[in-house]
């Protein structure tokens, strides 16, 4: 029974990735890969994604890039509604940058690095990032 469901599940993801051309993997590319893999495994969720690929660096006690809470509040005040926020998240993780960046008040952390996320991920941890309450 099991090596049956074992064969289901590889069946599916070949399937998967065989219809989707966007969620083709670049077998050159491991960094794009692990996060694609990441990506299926939260089912496309955005709270789980964002606590995989984003809380690891905005949550920590020792905190890697600025407080997420912080820079929640500084694209709410900009971006209040929520298609303008997800929106400009988007834009700023997709090509991270001084002329794209909103949120430049921590001079302690350097700017984020450009990350192998595609924009339907983005767009997921973005609308988490709007409607959670807090983070940590």
């Amino acid at each position: 029974m099991q090596k049956k469901l074992l064969l289901v599940g590889l069946l599916l993801i070949v399937v998967l990735f065989s219809t989707h051309s966007d969620l083709k993997i670049d077998s050159s590319d491991k960094t794009y890969a692990k996060n694609i893999s990441t990506f299926i495994q939260t089912n496309g969720q955005g709270d789980i994604f964002y606590q995989k690929q984003c809380g690891y660096c905005h949550e920590k006690k020792e905190l890697i890039g600025p407080d997420m809470n912080k820079i929640k509040a500084f694209y709410l005040k900009k971006y209040p509604k929520k298609e303008d926020f997800v929106n400009a998240i988007i834009t700023f993780v997709s090509n991270p940058s001084k002329k794209t960046a909103i949120y430049l008040q921590d001079k302690d952390f350097m700017m984020m690095p450009k990350m192998p996320f595609k924009k339907e991920q983005i767009k997921l941890a973005a609308t988490y990032i709007f409607n959670a309450k807090s983070f940590k």
